[in-house]
């Protein structure tokens, strides 16, 4: 018997003009549920179809923006993930709010997001 996947290939179109003609597509690996639908949408990231052409894995430059995603567990600590986002959609998300009071489902659990930051060392 077939087991189901447990992970997901994801991109995000960086560069290229109106409807990403010419973009790049950085690909990735990533778990099955580090994207959730709504999530992804406003993060600019796109769930890839075996159809898909043109995906690029293991780029180093371009690479998309990462965010710092803030949630609070169940037991009221804060924490924190890190996601890629399109270039985009820094500015809706981070300055927006655009995430905030969605969903981010971490080891299994969805938590609300309460904060997105642009990731920084």
């Amino acid at each position: 018997m077939a087991k189901e996947a447990k992970s997901q290939v994801y991109y995000i179109n960086l560069g290229g003009t109106v409807g990403n003609v010419g973009a790049m597509r950085f690909a990735w690996r990533g778990k099955k549920d580090a994207y959730p639908k709504d999530v992804a949408k406003e993060l600019g990231v796109v769930i890839a179809k075996d159809t898909d052409a043109g995906l690029m894995f293991g780029a180093n430059s371009p690479r998309p923006a990462e965010v710092r995603i803030g949630y609070t567990d169940g037991n009221g600590n804060s924490k924190s993930t890190v996601r890629f986002c399109e270039p985009d959609k820094l500015g809706a998300v981070t300055t927006g709010g655009k995430l905030n009071s969605k969903k981010i489902i971490i080891a299994g659990t969805k938590y609300n997001i309460n904060s997105c930051t642009l990731k920084s060392n």
